[in-house]
């Protein structure tokens, strides 16, 4: 599970002051920043007519039930559902964020961590999205745990490097390609802390 992730400016980091400067040229004040729950509304990167662009996206597919949202899809088994599929070829996104949260399923205690990367500044999530009702909306794509977060939980983000950020936007394979390999090792740590 992918449920809230973290989206602040960090300086220094040239791509995200470039999302940043689009989104608030193109569209002010319409996206949240710091900590991203399930239906809030944040900045995605998207391929559209040969172009990367930064558009405000909402966190969530509608869900079957009322009121219910759909905010993670599994790597593996994406491309064989058909709430995703047509997503995972044609319309996949990328979440500019400094980390994600994570609460740990191994203890009976509820403990929040936040994991960010250790080489990168801005991790970028890999997502799909799709318009529902005029609104574009997204899902994050997750895959098992990584040794540097298995203790946590067992399922992670799918992470593109920078350098991955357009390849996984507009070539298929390189999605493919990106989506099967290695995750980051990850630093954790107790949120709030």
């Amino acid at each position: 599970m992918c449920g809230r992730y973290n989206f602040t400016h960090v300086d220094g980091d040239s791509r995200l002051d470039a999302i940043i400067d689009s989104m608030e040229k193109n569209y002010p004040g319409t996206y949240k920043t710091g900590e991203i729950f399930p239906g809030d509304t944040a900045p995605a990167v998207i391929g559209r007519s040969g172009k990367i662009v930064a558009v405000p996206a909402v966190f969530g597919f509608p869900g079957f039930s009322d009121g219910k949202l759909i905010i993670n899809a599994r790597s593996e088994t994406a491309a064989e559902k058909k709430l995703f599929a047509d997503c995972l070829r044609e319309q996949r996104a990328v979440l500019p964020a400094s980390g994600f949260f994570e609460w740990n399923r191994h203890t009976p205690e509820k403990t929040k961590y936040l994991f960010t990367s250790e080489t990168m500044r801005t991790i970028y999530l890999c997502g799909l999205y799709k318009v529902v009702d005029g609104v574009i909306r997204f899902v994050i794509l997750t895959r098992g745990a990584n040794d540097s977060m298995i203790a946590v939980h067992d399922r992670m983000p799918v992470i593109a490097g920078e350098e991955e950020v357009r390849p996984y936007l507009t070539d298929l394979n390189a999605a493919a390609g990106i989506i099967a390999a290695a995750s980051p090792v990850l630093a954790c740590r107790p949120a709030g802390v």
